[in-house]
């Protein structure tokens, strides 16, 4: 950079727009989304381009009618094409933006290149994962959370993930974001109907994969995927599967002794486990309002390509733009902002489906509820 520190470069403005050409460059050298939700394996990871609309559609396929037998007198018997129109929805998916800022004081010196490159480089791509991550887990839960609100000095001013916004509109254009399939442990038939003793059972889970299978939900590597916590998975370790999880695990089962090594991934009856160390929770009586670690957890159970997301960084859509901006009459201290594009939505709700239960141990080590944003920071929010 001109002038070799932080504050000649931004106290010239005519070099403001190196400064946002470097963050950039230094985001989207950052491309490693390795939370499980964020996989491109798993969702649909399509790219809006550039300058072609703020919303996308995805063609969602139905079934084709039965061939039917042309009537006389044409005697061709049989035509196996005829009435043959498949049914398709197309839903939209909007850009949405992510954005945030961080102060730079040129006199004091708080921030330096070392600090912005850190920011630009590593803390931000974690944060917009994770945030990206429970993006995924809210539309998988309600379809699309009410946007929160922070004011200009940082304080909370409206809840975030705490009421559902089905419909809305964007770009002067209505949307409408359909969650998936909710079950509750126990066959319970609603949420309030559950309690404490309803916890995670493999009885529950072969139904989930039938009824993923009846809907002609795809595999992913010859599985159906089960996001969960580990407090989820414990649970389920209980084995109320007649014996054949531990029968398994005895057997000497390399995935089923590999998963239980390192509590990551986990493969049986025809499920593959993957531990989400940030879960969506909920607390009793607030379904569909995300707790700080409630007793009711979600595990997140898909298909291949039941949900779509716009990967950050790719190049081959709007890219990031990161701002730098006087924000004192004095002008010795500055912010440098961003806005991220993004797109999240279910788009085969047949092909997923929210298991709900309690959970014998909901707690991270050292909660203290009093203190929830410190909790967090291990998470990179």
């Amino acid at each position: 950079m001109p002038g070799g520190t932080l504050a000649t470069v931004l106290n010239e403005r005519s070099e403001y727009s190196l400064v946002e050409e470097y963050l950039e460059k230094r985001f989207l050298e950052r491309r490693e989304w390795k939370t499980a939700l964020i996989n491109k394996s798993f969702g649909i990871v399509r790219p809006i381009d550039k300058h072609n609309g703020q919303w996308a559609k995805f063609t969602r396929k139905g079934r084709f009618r039965r061939p039917q037998t042309m009537p006389s007198p044409s005697g061709a018997g049989s035509d196996p094409a005829s009435g043959a129109s498949m049914e398709t929805e197309q839903p939209k998916v909007p850009v949405e933006f992510l954005h945030e800022f961080i102060d730079i004081t040129t006199v004091a010196q708080a921030t330096s290149w070392v600090d912005l490159d850190e920011w630009a480089r590593e803390d931000l791509p974690v944060a917009s994962e994770r945030r990206l991550h429970e993006l995924v887990q809210n539309a998988m839960l309600v379809g699309r959370m009410t946007p929160g609100k922070y004011a200009a000095d940082g304080t909370l001013t409206t809840d975030f993930d705490a009421s559902a916004e089905a419909t809305v509109t964007l770009y002067q254009e209505s949307f409408t974001f359909d969650p998936a399939p909710k079950y509750y442990a126990n066959g319970k038939e609603t949420f309030a109907d559950m309690d404490a003793n309803d916890k995670p059972t493999w009885f529950d889970m072969r139904n989930h994969w039938t009824r993923l299978s009846l809907s002609g939900a795809k595999l992913v590597d010859g599985n159906y995927i089960c996001v969960c916590s580990s407090s989820f998975w414990n649970d389920l370790l209980q084995d109320d599967d007649g014996g054949l999880l531990t029968a398994a695990i005895a057997g000497g089962m390399k995935s089923a002794i590999k998963g239980l090594e390192t509590m990551k991934t986990f493969e049986y009856a025809g499920w593959k486990i993957i531990i989400d160390d940030q879960p969506f929770t909920e607390d009793p009586g607030a379904e569909g309002v995300r707790a700080n670690w409630g007793k009711v957890h979600s595990a997140l159970c898909f298909g291949k390509a039941s949900y779509v997301w716009v990967p950050l960084g790719d190049m081959r859509q709007m890219r990031p733009k990161f701002k730098v901006q006087d924000i004192t009459k004095t002008g010795y201290s500055h912010s440098i902002g961003y806005m991220l594009p993004y797109g999240i939505a279910v788009i085969n709700p047949d092909w997923c489906l929210v298991y709900k239960a309690y959970v014998s141990e909901p707690k991270p080590n050292n909660f203290n509820p009093a203190n929830v944003a410190k909790q967090l920071e291990g998470f990179g929010v």
